[in-house]
């Protein structure tokens, strides 16, 4: 009995002995996950498909890019989206204010007192100057070259220094425009870039200086490590006059190239944050206790592009019109017989809209709510067709045209699902009433050059509109103004009002103008205008005081908090 009892009392021994091993090592655990989470609780971590090339201002390009150089560089003033007017508005930022003359041929830029960059180095108004020079260099090809008409400038693209910068004061900049020019606060609000670190390199080395990978800035956030493919980490800085020791302490953006693995990562609190959501994982996400989802409206919007012209012809430097394009009644009657709603409702998942001109629904000015669609209508399509030609004469199910089969191919860029699908229903739709679509896919590089050289008859594409929204580069008739026009449509009226958006004008002329151009795009139907897709976000319930912005995912990220 006795041995009995202590040959169970020694196998029980270990036993206690390594369930206390385990219990203190699971304490340990416990402390050392707290401690870290109390030393990286202040951190939001964001999810990114790729690295970035350069955190420059002069060379970024991307929209990741774009939202580096928001955090750690400082503009003139801060711009604000106002959704309820569609419009950009100001509050200062490095200028504590600025007064326009009475004829806005100039205005008076007034620098805050005390701002630093992050060496330490007082930011001054030569540094504006600087930047301004740097920017309209032809030698520097940065991104801002061509874009300082409103500005005095030397054989129309560099700025011209002495003509257009007068120093009032330490702190007061007088800036000076073209006579009869447009300009506003978006001309002169660019990142300003620091004079004593930039002027040591010559032009043709500012895009691959080693400052670009150790930059000083002069945002409420500066660069602390970048570990090219991996991650970019920004830390607040806790000199800037925007720092709040009780907002975000870190913004890091973490390279996660696999679009599945960025999903599951949102989902397990790996990331916090990530955008450009696929509607199809909207209802998996909504059951996440940690997620919250939101959308942006409208700035992106895809198209079935119909050349007017001949491709073969263009490629002799002969311009003829396109033999299935050119007529703007055939164009109509193939935007009646694409079923868009569909997309929208089954591919989108309801998180777009139906796009019926390049003026997106954003801009709730100059949008012009009342102009109809061209509904899915395919008895429509082929009474129009019938009307100006297309008849099936040998019962192949096929129209022909002009002796030519209405038969075409369809071009699209690889490795895109979205544009796959949507091209596989306009084959479809198509192919209804009686017109065949072959889809053809290329390599990214491949299809953007082809159609740089408007070689396709027909494409699926889309754009990003910009703000303040500009139209030009994307529908002039000219080819060296309208470069993107790739359908090369021409109309006169159009064209004029192009050019006339370009004077000073008062608001309601601007208005008008917009939705007489609305008007022109609606009766021509230039291109088969699809839909207008949302941003879907989704981010952790943890992040408190976050207001996302069609300007940009971390606009002013500085303010937001952890919970």
């Amino acid at each position: 009995m006795g041995y009995s009892l202590m040959k169970i009392k020694l196998k029980i021994l270990p036993e206690i002995i390594n369930s206390a091993l385990l219990l203190i090592a699971i304490s340990l655990i416990v402390v050392s996950c707290s401690k870290e989470r109390n030393q990286n609780g202040n951190r939001i971590i964001i999810g990114i498909e790729s690295d970035v090339e350069t955190i420059n201002p002069m060379y970024a390009f991307s929209l990741t890019e774009g939202d580096l150089i928001d955090l750690l560089f400082m503009k003139p003033a801060i711009e604000i989206w106002d959704d309820s007017t569609g419009e950009i508005e100001f509050e200062p930022m490095l200028a504590e204010k600025w007064e326009w003359d009475n004829d806005k041929n100039s205005v008076r830029l007034y620098l805050r007192d005390g701002i630093f960059w992050s060496d330490g180095v007082p930011i001054t108004i030569d540094d504006i100057i600087f930047t301004f020079e740097i920017y309209s260099n032809p030698e520097a090809e940065t991104r801002f070259y061509g874009q300082f008409e409103n500005f005095k400038t030397i054989d129309g693209f560099q700025i011209d220094i002495d003509k257009t910068f007068k120093i009032i004061s330490q702190n007061c900049l007088e800036i000076n425009f073209k006579e009869g020019s447009n300009p506003g606060l978006l001309d002169i609000n660019l990142e300003i870039i620091p004079k004593h670190i930039w002027s040591q390199y010559k032009t043709e080395e500012l895009q691959h200086a080693k400052t670009n990978f150790q930059p000083v800035t002069s945002g409420p956030f500066k660069l602390c490590k970048w570990e090219r493919e991996s991650m970019i980490s920004l830390c607040i800085d806790s000199s800037s006059f925007l720092f709040n020791p009780e907002n975000v302490g870190e913004i890091i953006f973490k390279i996660i190239p696999d679009y599945k693995s960025r999903i599951t990562q949102i989902k397990t609190g790996t990331i916090d944050l990530l955008d450009d959501i696929k509607g199809e994982d909207v209802d998996e996400l909504k059951l996440i206790a940690n997620v919250s989802l939101t959308s942006l409206k409208g700035r992106d919007y895809d198209y079935v592009g119909w050349n007017h012209i001949d491709p073969e012809e263009y490629q002799k430097s002969k311009v003829t019109p396109n033999k299935l394009f050119s007529n703007p009644e055939i164009r109509k009657a193939l935007s009646f017989a694409i079923n868009r709603k569909e997309i929208v409702q089954s591919y989108l998942e309801g998180f777009g809209e139906l796009c019926k001109g390049p003026v997106s629904p954003m801009f709730k000015s100059y949008f012009d709510a009342g102009l109809p669609f061209y509904d899915y209508n395919p008895s429509v399509a082929r009474e129009i067709l019938k009307a100006n030609g297309c008849d099936d004469k040998n019962g192949d199910g096929i129209l022909e045209k002009d002796h030519k089969e209405f038969s075409f191919d369809l071009y699209i860029a690889s490795g895109n699902p979205q544009r796959n699908y949507v091209a596989n229903l306009v084959k479809n739709n198509l192919l209804a009433v009686g017109i065949e679509a072959n889809i053809q896919s290329l390599e990214m590089g491949a299809f953007v050059e082809r159609l740089m050289k408007r070689d396709f008859d027909a494409w699926i594409a889309g754009w990003t509109i910009p703000i303040p929204i500009i139209l030009n580069p994307y529908w002039n008739s000219d080819p060296e103004i309208g470069f993107l026009n790739f359908s090369s449509y021409r109309d006169e009226e159009k064209d004029l009002i192009l050019d006339s958006l370009q004077l000073r004008l008062t608001d309601p002329d601007k208005i008008r103008l917009y939705k007489n151009l609305q008007k022109i795009f609606y009766e021509d139907e230039p291109v088969t205008f699809l839909y207008w897709t949302d941003n879907i976000i989704a981010y952790n319930k943890r992040i408190s005081k976050v207001k996302f912005s069609m300007l940009g995912l971390v606009k002013n990220a500085w303010e937001w908090r952890i919970n």
